[in-house]
């Protein structure tokens, strides 16, 4: 394999704003998030294939520039549900995992992640597990926000792994000590009724958008489950461009 080339000064500059750019935007386009977290993490010392990458995304914007989500009217709803979903050492580098997950209320997508995983896993399941614990301290914090704003809602974590469901429903290490022992929290609040971790179908999960590279029918039958799709021109309370 050949060794990467980095770019010269004017280059690495110019990478690290329109990475930083991304990343931000990221926060309101699930659709490139893991992509936008893909190149940040080439900003220390950014490469001709991570400049690559960053065009790639830029040549999709252009394509795909508006990404709008639809919150209709409603009924009272009951309960807070988090997608959650690992894709087990994608780094071809350093074989971290990628976790991600979705925030949805009535189907409706209210806060999305992306993020690689500190901890090299052994297993999918162990990821997968890593991925729960991440979308269980995310859920409870929207629960407590919305509990502060008097609206009391239950918490429902879905996983399209069965493994990650066990080791989250059980107490205890079990045959699988080599998970850290200051994560196993999750499963003394599953005991306790905080919330429950359902299995979901792999296609039915919508986080899976946020851990992979994939194609355009599966990416637009995720967004579709976020009530999330592509509009053309600009909306009208935007500021008109000079």
């Amino acid at each position: 394999m050949n060794e990467p080339v980095e770019l010269d000064r004017i280059n690495t500059t110019l990478y690290r704003a329109c990475a930083a750019r991304c990343n931000f935007l990221g926060l309101d386009r699930p659709d490139v998030q893991y992509a936008a977290k893909e190149v940040s993490r080439g900003m220390s010392k950014p490469t001709e294939d991570d400049m690559a990458s960053l065009k790639r995304i830029g040549r999709y914007l252009k394509k795909y520039p508006r990404a709008v989500f639809e919150y209709p009217h409603q009924l009272p709803f009951s309960r807070i549900q988090i997608f959650s979903d690992s894709n087990w050492a994608g780094c071809i580098k350093s074989r971290k995992s990628t976790q991600g997950g979705t925030v949805m209320i009535n189907g409706c997508c209210i806060k999305s992640w992306s993020s690689t995983q500190a901890i090299i896993s052994l297993s999918s399941g162990e990821a997968e597990f890593y991925g729960i614990v991440k979308a269980a301290s995310v859920g409870l914090g929207v629960q407590a926000t919305l509990r502060d704003l008097g609206v009391d809602l239950s918490l429902e974590i879905f996983t399209d792994a069965t493994a990650a469901k066990g080791i989250a429903s059980r107490k205890g290490l079990g045959k699988t000590r080599h998970i850290a022992v200051h994560l196993l929290w999750v499963q003394e609040r599953v005991a306790r009724g905080d919330f429950k971790v359902t299995k979901v179908w792999g296609v039915d999960n919508p986080a899976d958008l946020l851990t992979k590279h994939l194609t355009r029918e599966v990416m637009n039958n995720h967004m579709k489950k976020c009530n999330l799709k592509f509009l053309e021109g600009r909306a009208a309370e935007a500021p008109k461009l000079s």
